[in-house]
């Protein structure tokens, strides 16, 4: 027993040290176990599809969900997926998530604008459109979804017109990718048809009894004034 306190009193310069990295290092450990149990708690395969350049791809999703039921992740179980801003659509179900962070924009409401969480869930209910935001959900009415770059989507049905001139109809739940200025790519939910179009020097809008957007120039109309969008990073989050 002596040995071991005249040991302690010659050691304890390098003693105390490791015993408070000792303390942090299990301090750590139990944080991040915490940490990984509140941000990992379900997991659930999920029926999913995506269109990419044109090209249906269908997959299952491994959706992850924490403790607050807030979607945290999103990965393909077999498939190699590079997720962008395309739309992740649930087979057989009226559900879109979105995997990027999203701009909403209100044009009947002055061309407000706010954004969305990334992996946030969109669901047609009853005629309802629901947005599942951080496991807040709401009804929303008269909006479209757009990334920033060229991508929008559309809960409601809307027209494509090139040159001012009717082009194609598209049905609810769809959306618009325009990359570029060149290249435009559509996605019809109804049809389940996608079409990729050379645009290149052309007009290019998206409107309904409703909407009224320059997808060229990148704003909207809003009671006859223009409305630029901005990009999802620069605004403040839609309220719940």
């Amino acid at each position: 027993m002596e040995k071991i306190i005249k040991f302690c009193r010659e050691k304890y310069k390098i003693l105390i040290p490791l015993m408070v990295v000792l303390g942090l290092l299990i301090t750590v450990y139990f944080l991040y176990r915490e940490y990984k149990y509140d941000n990992y708690r379900n997991k659930e395969e999920v029926k999913v599809y995506q269109h990419f350049g044109g090209i249906k791809t269908s997959y299952t999703a491994i959706v992850t969900r924490n403790l607050r039921n807030v979607i945290v992740d999103v990965d393909a179980k077999k498939e190699k997926i590079q997720y962008d801003a395309t739309p992740i659509y649930y087979k057989d179900e009226e559900k879109v998530l979105f995997p990027s962070e999203m701009g909403i924009a209100f044009p009947l409401k002055e061309g407000s604008q706010y954004k969305v969480y990334k992996y946030t869930l969109y669901e047609y209910m009853d005629g309802v459109h629901m947005l599942n935001i951080a496991s807040n959900e709401k009804d929303y009415n008269n909006f479209f979804l757009y990334d920033g770059k060229g991508l929008y989507f559309f809960p409601d049905a809307v027209t494509i017109n090139i040159d001012d001139k009717e082009y194609k109809e598209l049905s609810k739940m769809s959306y618009v990718n325009l990359v570029g200025g060149y290249t435009l790519t559509y996605y019809d939910k109804e049809s389940d048809t996608s079409e990729i179009i050379e645009v290149e020097g052309k007009k290019i809008t998206v409107t309904s009894d409703n909407i009224n957007i320059n997808l060229s120039s990148k704003y909207l109309l809003s009671f006859g004034n223009k409305v630029l969008l901005a990009k999802p990073e620069n605004l403040n989050a839609v309220s719940n």
